[in-house]
């Protein structure tokens, strides 16, 4: 365990994750238009998110306001589904959850980068934290970074592809998030990652059941059984590989298509005429 000496008395690493929960999901939004055609394809998933090893856990989000004329019992009804949301992201284990408010035409998050900025920093001045990770893509957030590094706390940035270059190159580190590196992060029910891989490996026989097709240099073969897609590959040379990945909730062509993202084996144009269901 690293430790560092704060005051004379030697203390171990501690690290929170701070995330902006409106960054977060527009992540996702576009990892699922760009890859599946369906901006509503997949959520965030939380308990994947906060499991990095982070002592705590904040997460800032807000909550759509009142429009104009609306009726108190229809806004009650239309936000009750966030309420549930965040209730759920509250439950999880060191997991704390703050809320404001998205106000205005332009629907910007109102509070929610202050009180972020605020937490970030009180923690950072009391001494609870030696490391900080920030999900975030937003160039609002450079002044907060800039003041943090500067009074000596490491910040790292887990940031989208398209965030701010200032923003990312203000932190003392930075972590990608995509869709190759973080297909657990990506839920459909809420309560499984939507893709996860499961093991691979090499393979001491040739699967035995399986069509077996040759597709450019390789030989493959396949099976897609109860949210399980498992594919073989023999290159050139080479004896048998397999890639097992669960996809609960998928069409075979829809796993196929991330199976590829995060393996790129090239399979999703001929796999389902090849994989065993």
């Amino acid at each position: 365990m690293a430790r560092n000496s704060i005051g004379g008395h030697v203390t171990r690493e501690r690290e929170y994750l701070f995330v902006d929960g409106g960054s977060l999901r527009a992540a996702v939004r576009k990892i699922c238009q760009d890859s599946f055609g369906d901006a509503n394809a997949y959520q965030p998933h939380i308990p994947a998110i906060a499991s990095g090893g982070y002592d705590k856990v904040f997460y800032y989000d807000a909550v759509p306001g009142k429009a104009h004329e609306e009726a108190q019992p229809a806004y009650e009804a239309r936000v009750h589904p966030d309420y549930e949301r965040f209730a759920k992201i509250q439950a999880l284990d060191r997991v704390h959850v703050a809320l404001g408010q998205v106000v205005g035409a332009d629907k910007r998050q109102k509070g929610v980068d202050v009180r972020l900025a605020v937490d970030m920093m009180t923690h950072a001045f009391r001494g609870n934290i030696t490391r900080a990770t920030l999900f975030a893509g937003d160039a609002d957030f450079v002044p907060l970074i800039k003041a943090l590094v500067s009074e000596g706390l490491h910040v790292t940035l887990w940031h989208p592809p398209q965030a701010n270059a200032e923003l990312r190159g203000a932190a003392d580190s930075t972590r990608l998030f995509d869709f190759k590196i973080n297909h657990n992060c990506l839920t459909a029910d809420g309560q499984q990652s939507a893709f996860q891989i499961l093991s691979s490996g090499g393979s001491i026989l040739s699967p035995a059941r399986e069509n077996v097709v040759t597709v450019g240099e390789y030989q493959f073969a396949g099976r897609w059984k109860s949210g399980i897609l498992q594919v073989w590959r023999r290159g050139p040379g080479n004896g048998w590989s397999r890639i097992d990945m669960s996809a609960p909730n998928a069409s075979l062509a829809r796993a196929l298509t991330a199976f590829d993202m995060i393996n790129a084996w090239d399979v999703a144009a001929t796999g389902e005429s090849w994989i065993e269901t």
